[in-house]
């Protein structure tokens, strides 16, 4: 029996049976399972879509037992004429052969011959006809071409494509000139609810998909599913056990078990739109069908295309979380949305916790990565590993993307190819993705892993993504109030090391230390980074990051802070968002110049003490200036590439005598210097500046605008004050 709609489903069971067509009861029209398999379809799909998969199966059996019987009732059919016309097979063949004869007959045959071949063509459109609908028209759609029915957008018979029932928004996909759909009414959101739980069960398998596309992690890190909140896997690790024969019993048998914790993060989403956002989404879900590359590579419905939008920023959010994730808890309460980022830790955070917060591994000391050193400095990362280790397979170097380019340049200079002889040798870029020397080492480059010069080496299969149910992401409500539609929707996530290492003891000797993970020791995040610390109004601040920025509903003073590790250095951000002057509070376990207060937006830098007590390093009273990127210059010549501001920091009087590197309608701006008796002077200069008027700019508050318009630099602003 050739399925078309459960296909994908059907070959899944005939794997897990090792069978090549599955049992069925013809009679009851349904499959026909004992309970070993139905207990394999239960094992590999859990309890609730194992009963969906044989449902649906059972409803396309069914659908196909009552195709066959409208074939045979065409074949019926023309057994009766054969019969009404007193005629065998045989005897109408003979009379259709024959040039004379019965009149009557003639046109007997003739009109059965005439039945017979409208009935064949009839049956033949049954047969190779799809389910549903017969197509009524074609929609061109780019490379692809959609087609719909009568009654369903795409022909699909999915009771989201209907035209009926209110889906204004596939009517006027159909006709092109529909109305806008009045999203504002308050049927049409208990339709779009009910639309949207149909589709994500009848394309569960798809979003599957869909979500693997979108996340968009390495795909050599290893998943586990079904945490419910934590997992641990325990690992004995022995110590050597092997000495020389001697007389007497001396056991030397000694060993650790340790477990490294795993955990997945509640999240949810939480959407409102407006009737007009959304009738400016269904606008974009027509458009998108005009593109070039044609219709959507799975056909769906704008109730598919609302959810994919949603899935896209969902699964960038959860990319970068699952790298950058620092966990934050974020305060309970309407309007206090939390930072994706801050949803949980990412493998960063997991880094910079097991080697400088719980210290499970040693990380090597070979100083800071250079553009000119990366091929020495990963080389030599590898050869400190243990030999046994850093023959194995399957390891990876995680490292950001500026490091990886360094290295493809570094190792091609390093590396030249012969090129036509073994004199002419040209530099060029290395294509390999594993170092030099090392082919059983692969390069992971970690996009969202930014400003950071730390590099880690460890296996890919001991990076392990945690989700509860894969499929729970897609699983999103709409519901309705007043103009508003809402749209939420909450599922778990996480990543995790699987094994790190022994946490070093004192009296363990060096041979005991067991590591599955090691890296540079340069620091996991730089300095700019910083998670949030919410009020509990405990004047307790609880930190699990040494960067902290208090947020801007904090309330109380602070007068204790807990979760720092010793030895650390701590700086605490304030934030100029405060209602009311806040403090952090100079008493006997806060060691501070002067109370601290948070209001005025500055960082104080604490180092934690083995005593436990913070004691203040240095402090800042303002928020921090955001690093500038204007350019400084000495000389009359500007090269206006990658720059838009420019500052005169020359020692002397000097006239603008060319500007660089112009771009069509790009603008610039140029300032003087505050130096004494020292200005920057305009003046026209032939083919490249054309200013209004001769102008000298006399302090760093004075500009000159230029745009470059025509091959010439045009002035079209300044600003003078003396």
């Amino acid at each position: 029996m050739k399925f078309k709609i459960m296909a994908g489903t059907v070959a899944l069971l005939n794997a897990l049976f090792g069978s090549k067509e599955l049992p069925i009861d013809a009679e009851n029209k349904q499959l026909n399972l004992d309970e070993a398999q139905r207990q394999k379809i239960v094992d590999a799909l859990g309890e609730k879509d194992a009963e969906k998969a044989i449902n649906g199966i059972n409803s396309e059996i069914k659908a196909m037992a009552d195709q066959n019987l409208i074939l045979k009732a065409a074949k019926d059919e023309l057994d009766a004429l054969v019969l009404e016309s007193g005629l065998t097979a045989e005897e109408l063949a003979n009379a259709a052969n024959d040039g004379e004869g019965n009149d009557n007959v003639l046109a007997i045959v003739k009109t059965i011959a005439a039945k017979n071949k409208e009935m064949a063509g009839t049956i033949n459109k049954l047969l190779n006809e799809s389910e549903g609908d017969k197509p009524l028209a074609v929609i061109p759609g780019g490379k692809a071409i959609m087609k719909h029915s009568a009654t369903h957008l795409f022909g699909s018979n999915n009771s989201y494509d209907a035209f009926e029932g209110g889906r204004a928004w596939n009517a006027r996909m159909r006709d092109g000139g529909v109305t806008a759909t009045d999203f504002n009414q308050s049927g049409v959101i208990p339709l779009l609810q009910s639309d949207l739980e149909h589709f994500v069960e009848e394309n569960n398998g798809t979003l599957t998909s869909l979500f693997n596309d979108f996340r968009d992690l390495p795909s050599q890190w290893s998943r586990r599913t079904g945490v419910l909140d934590r997992v641990s896997d325990g690992f004995i690790m022995p110590d050597e056990i092997v000495q020389g024969r001697a007389k007497g019993w001396s056991p030397k048998n000694k060993f650790k078990i340790a477990s490294e914790r795993g955990q997945v993060y509640r999240k949810k989403i939480d959407i409102s739109f407006k009737g007009y956002e959304l009738q400016e989404m269904e606008t974009t879900w027509i458009r998108s069908y005009n593109k070039a590359d044609g219709s959507n590579p799975w056909k769906m419905s704008f109730i598919g295309f609302l959810l994919g939008e949603l899935i896209k920023r969902q699964m960038l959010d959860d990319r970068i979380a699952q790298i950058n994730g620092i966990y934050a808890e974020s305060p309970d309460g309407d309007d206090v949305p939390g930072a994706a980022v801050n949803s949980q830790n990412g493998l960063r955070y997991l880094w910079y916790y097991y080697r400088d917060v719980e210290k499970k591994y040693r990380a090597f000391d070979i100083g800071a990565p250079t553009e000119a050193n990366i091929v020495d400095h990963i080389n030599t990362l590898i050869e400190l590993m243990p030999e046994i280790e850093r023959k194995e397979q399957g390891l990876e170097i995680q490292l950001s993307s500026r490091w990886l380019k360094a290295y493809l340049k570094r190792a091609g200079e390093l590396r030249p190819l012969v090129v036509n002889s073994a004199i002419e040798q040209s530099k060029v870029q290395y294509q390999s993705n594993s170092p030099l020397d090392y082919p059983n080492f692969i390069f992971q480059e970690l996009i969202d892993q930014t400003k950071t010069d730390f590099i880690a080496i460890t296996k890919s299969s001991n990076v392990e993504i945690l989700d509860y149910n894969v499929n729970e992401k897609g699983k999103f409500t709409i519901t309705h109030n007043k103009r508003d539609t809402d749209i939420f929707a909450d599922y778990r996530l996480g990543i995790r090391l699987k094994q790190v290492g022994t946490k070093l003891e004192a009296g363990d000797p060096r041979s005991f230390e067991i590591q599955k993970v090691w890296s540079n020791n340069m620091p996991v995040f730089g300095n700019e980074v910083f998670a949030p610390a919410f009020d509990d109004q405990s004047g307790i601040l609880k930190i699990t990051f040494p960067n902290i920025e208090v947020d801007s509903a904090w309330k109380t003073n602070i007068t204790s802070i807990e979760g720092a590790t010793k030895g650390s250095v701590i700086r605490i951000k304030g934030n100029t968002g405060l209602a009311a002057a806040k403090n952090l509070v100079n008493n006997a376990n806060l060691l501070l110049a002067s109370d601290f207060n948070l209001a005025l937006g500055g960082t104080i830098v604490l180092f934690a003490q083995e005593d436990g007590k913070f004691k203040e390093l240095s402090r800042t009273i303002i928020p921090d200036v955001a690093a500038t990127t204007d350019i400084s210059f000495t000389t009359g010549v500007i090269d206006s590439k990658g720059g838009n501001v420019f500052r005169f920091t020359g020692a002397v009087t000097t006239a603008i005598t060319s500007i660089l590197n112009g771009v069509e309608g790009k603008t610039i701006k140029i300032y003087g210097t505050n130096a004494a008796a020292v200005d920057l002077t305009f003046a026209d200069v032939v083919g490249n500046i054309n200013v209004i008027a001769n102008a000298t700019l006399g302090d760093t508050d004075d500009y000159m605008q230029l745009t470059f318009v025509n091959g010439v630099w045009v002035e079209t602003g300044k600003s003078i004050t003396a």
